[in-house]
């Protein structure tokens, strides 16, 4: 049959539109979006340590996998990084609900240990002793997979380092001495840091926005449509950053030591000093006065403020140092006035024999009593002796290297990429003025902050809040003095699909699991159901702290109908499975509260473990 003329014409018009549209171009992330997780057993030391026990008690539900992802992700056809993943299969695979990522907080904080942990801890036949909503924890480990992960920049993911050949200048205490020589020290410091970090190609690529978008690819790769999270800390920050990324793969969300993630770091931070001053003044002095006979450090909050106060120099800083790290958890609150005390006495020893050399201080030190109790008196003498040998070191200035590990090197370069920092080194300097005579425990060292002098502002634009923000659960504590309960309700009130539950009288930083049901059983509902608490604050009692049988309330900033306002707030032998949930439940908490990090708060590096120091025992 032949063609018509027309038909031809029309046949070689459209061969010609066929042969003219373009190729379309290779999806840059298909490689990525593209690969299979390979699940293997775990090494045991991928923690850090051996785990052999924990990981062999999780059996074949335990399994580890190295996720690639580019390393820019604006220009993912260049190199590419490596996120390392830990998951334990939900129990119950039947009722699969998807998983649950965890994050402790930072930034630079490694997760990898949560999955584990708390399945661990969730499952363990003994924790309704300790927790009354038991059998909801147990039943999130069974119909969640509980995905731990090391992000970018630490851990057993591509690690960040920043260091430098030069040497910083000696710090005297900062709130003390405010020389132009120290001020100096403190500002060169920065500027140390800042040029050894900025000097790594990586440091740009270390931020929030490449981590969220890491999280999101874990997600596609575990073939899950939503993305279920529990961030404390930074944390927080992460997964608010996340969810105003991603809000339709947005699942069931609790940021736990909030943040004011609406803002800027550098607004976050500028919190902490007032923060840290207010919570160890009206909330942590008068518990250590409530501990008078046992103490003796005085009947009432202000006197305890005072002893603190009154040590001389360096010993105020290094004390200062200690509660401030011991403030994140509420089990450490005995410690506090268990290193005060001696701290007290050794003072009065040392303005006694003002020319006494270390050697003869430790020998005036062992003839000391510290404790009414004789039996607590030796754990005086130890802690006198560490505090002298502190105090002598201290007071010999030596310069010392600009060389970070891959948590400080992270903490900086998130800290310092994700927004910029506005304030100028005057400024900072003329706050830090007000804040050493103020907040003399943390306050003083701003202007030591890298970020000050950070060239080239933030690598990331902060994602603005979504019309479809998702519902996200916050959970905070009254008193946390790492992050504020001011950041945090600043952040609820600015988001519309926030909710927040407040535990009143609760000075620790972070919570979940707790251990009240009002507390817990809200957050375990809304992970099982979905369901939301009803109004946008629900305000629960704090547990009573260690050593007391109920709660005392705290008179400083309280929380009502969601705003802030000034006024009076709301009123053995074990077992193996019970050696294991103490331990799960105390590492878990260390965690947080070794990733929780200030820019004012120079980390003592005297490995104390309160747990080893038998304090529930002090009569």
């Amino acid at each position: 049959m032949k063609l018509r003329h027309t038909s031809l014409l029309l046949l070689s018009l459209s061969a010609g539109l066929v042969a003219c549209r373009p190729t379309p171009a290779p999806d840059p992330l298909a490689a990525y979006t593209g690969q299979t997780l390979n699940w293997t057993a775990c090494d045991p030391t991928i923690l850090g340590e051996d785990q052999t026990e924990l990981f062999g008690a999780l059996k074949d539900r335990l399994r580890c996998a190295d996720m690639t992802v580019p390393a820019n992700w604006t220009a993912p056809n260049g190199m590419s990084m490596s996120v390392s993943l830990i998951r334990v299969a939900a129990a119950n695979q039947s009722k699969r609900q998807g998983a649950i990522f965890f994050n402790p907080g930072g930034p630079g904080g490694d997760g990898l240990m949560f999955a584990p942990l708390f399945a661990d801890m969730w499952e363990n036949p003994e924790l309704g002793k300790f927790f009354p909503d038991a059998a909801g924890l147990k039943q999130m480990s069974a119909e969640f997979d509980l995905i731990g992960f090391s992000p970018r920049g630490v851990g057993a993911s591509s690690r960040l380092y920043c260091g430098s050949n030069e040497l910083a200048d000696h710090i005297n205490p900062p709130a003390a001495d405010r020389s132009e020589k120290n001020i100096n020290a403190l500002i060169r410091y920065g500027k140390l840091v800042a040029q050894a970090c900025q000097k790594n190609p990586v440091t740009p690529l270390i931020n929030t926005d490449a981590t969220a978008r890491d999280l999101n690819l874990a997600r596609q790769l575990l073939g899950d449509q939503k993305l279920n999270y529990i961030g404390y800390s930074y944390g927080t920050w992460l997964g608010s950053w996340y969810a105003k990324l991603f809000p339709e793969n947005t699942g069931r969300m609790l940021l736990d030591g909030n943040m004011s993630w609406n803002e800027s770091m550098e607004d976050a931070f500028g919190l902490q000093p007032a923060a840290f001053e207010r919570d160890f003044r009206d909330s942590v002095a008068p518990y250590l006065a409530r501990q008078n006979a046992m103490l003796g450090l005085g009947q009432t909050g202000a006197e305890v403020y005072a002893a603190q106060n009154s040590l001389s120099e360096p010993l105020r800083s290094i004390m200062g140092n200690y509660i401030a790290q011991l403030m994140y958890g509420r089990d450490q609150l005995p410690l506090i006035g268990l290193l005060l005390k001696p701290a007290v006495v050794i003072d009065g020893v040392i303005k006694a024999n003002p020319k006494a050399t270390l050697d003869e201080l430790l020998a005036l030190a062992e003839k000391q009593t510290y404790f009414a109790a004789p039996q607590q008196n030796p754990l005086g003498v130890m802690f006198a002796q560490m505090l002298l040998f502190q105090r002598d070191q201290a007071m010999r200035p030596t310069p010392f290297p600009v060389e970070m590990g891959s948590f400080e090197s992270t903490f900086t370069a998130i800290t310092c990429n994700d927004t910029p920092w506005k304030q100028t080194l005057a400024g900072a300097r003329a706050r830090d003025e007000q804040d050493a005579k103020n907040y003399p425990l943390i306050g003083g060292a701003s202007v030591a902050n890298a970020c000050l002098q950070w060239k080239g502002g933030a690598s990331v634009q902060k994602p603005v809040l979504p019309a479809n923000m998702p519902p996200v659960l916050m959970l905070q504590n009254e008193l946390d003095p790492a992050t504020p309960q001011e950041g945090a309700l600043r952040a609820l009130n600015s988001t519309p699909s926030a909710k927040m539950i407040m535990i009143d009288d609760e000075p620790q930083h972070a919570a979940f699991p707790y251990g009240t049901t009002c507390v817990d059983k809200p957050i375990i509902d809304y992970f099982l159901t979905g369901k939301m608490p009803e109004g946008k604050m629900t305000t629960c009692t704090a547990m009573p702290l260690p050593r007391e049988d109920k709660v005392v309330p705290v008179k400083t900033l309280s929380v009502q109908s969601g705003a802030l306002c000034v006024g009076q707030p709301s009123l053995s032998a074990q077992s193996l499975s019970e050696q294991r949930l103490t331990v799960a439940r105390t590492e878990a908490r260390r965690i947080i509260e070794d990733n929780a990090r200030s820019f004012f708060l120079p980390k003592v590096g005297t490995g104390l473990k309160p747990e080893a120091l038998k304090i529930q025992n002090c009569q």
